[in-house]
């Protein structure tokens, strides 16, 4: 349970450090792959992820253009990553956010369970339109937390401050560029 909790402390660190500062973090992990070490370097665009296995992982990042805007967003491309999101996060930095991409569009719920920050949760089609968005959504804090549910299908959902859509006044309808960052 300790390695967990230290491995769940490295992953979010390396979301924060990936977006604020370059370095590099090494931990020991001996639940992961026998006693193997985990490095975890952090090139400002993204992270890569080597165990002794020589398997390697590499945390995705867009810039996403919405509203004359640019967000630089750290993707969440996998089922895992949808889950855990920006989960315990305790700060954003202006025009960060997380990009949840789906396999395919369909309707997509949110939560705010286990969230230390208000953020605003933007719901962009396959086409790449923001067709809705809930403003400056509170964490959650009873059980059962409220979901937040997109109108139609979509494809990709934008978790950005809150604020942020009424500051650069997001419609619906408008256009969104995604562009991997380099």
């Amino acid at each position: 349970m300790q390695a967990q909790t230290r491995l769940l402390i490295l992953l979010v660190c390396a979301m924060v450090v990936t977006i604020t500062l370059p370095g590099c973090v090494t931990i020991p992990t001996s639940t992961l792959d026998n006693a193997s070490t985990i490095s975890t370097t952090m090139s400002g665009s993204a992270a890569t992820k080597s165990s002794a296995d020589g398997n390697s992982l590499t945390t995705t990042h867009y810039l996403v253009t919405i509203g004359g805007t640019t967000v630089y967003a750290e993707a969440a491309n996998t089922p895992a990553e949808h889950e855990m999101g920006l989960m315990n996060q305790t700060y954003l930095n202006e025009n960060a956010g997380m990009l949840f991409v789906f396999p395919t569009e369909q309707k997509q719920s949110f939560w705010m369970k286990n969230m230390r920050i208000s953020l605003d949760i933007i719901f962009i089609t396959t086409d790449k339109h923001v067709l809705d968005f809930y403003q400056s959504v509170p964490p959650c804090t009873t059980d059962p937390c409220v979901l937040y549910t997109s109108n139609a299908p979509i494809r990709y959902v934008l978790e950005v401050n809150a604020g942020f859509s009424e500051q650069h006044g997001i419609t619906s309808g408008d256009t969104v560029f995604i562009t991997p960052s380099s």
